[in-house]
């Protein structure tokens, strides 16, 4: 199911911790936050707000903190 960024909370470089919210999506009028699986920091952002997304799509890479 495609789907829309519709805010992002983080920035390349960022440290994240487990739970944290990295981004908001929607797909079918729903509103989904995306959250950080693991400890880490942000590596990259793959989408920008206001861009359209396939459901297999890689929106964030996380690195291990101290790597």
């Amino acid at each position: 199911m495609p789907g829309v960024v519709v805010a992002t909370t983080v920035s390349p470089g960022q440290s994240v911790s487990a739970g944290m919210a990295l981004m908001m999506i929607e797909s079918m009028k729903l509103q989904t936050v995306i959250r950080s699986p693991q400890d880490g920091i942000v590596d990259r952002i793959h989408v920008k707000e206001g861009e359209s997304f396939e459901h297999d799509a890689e929106l964030v890479t996380l690195s291990e903190e101290g790597r």
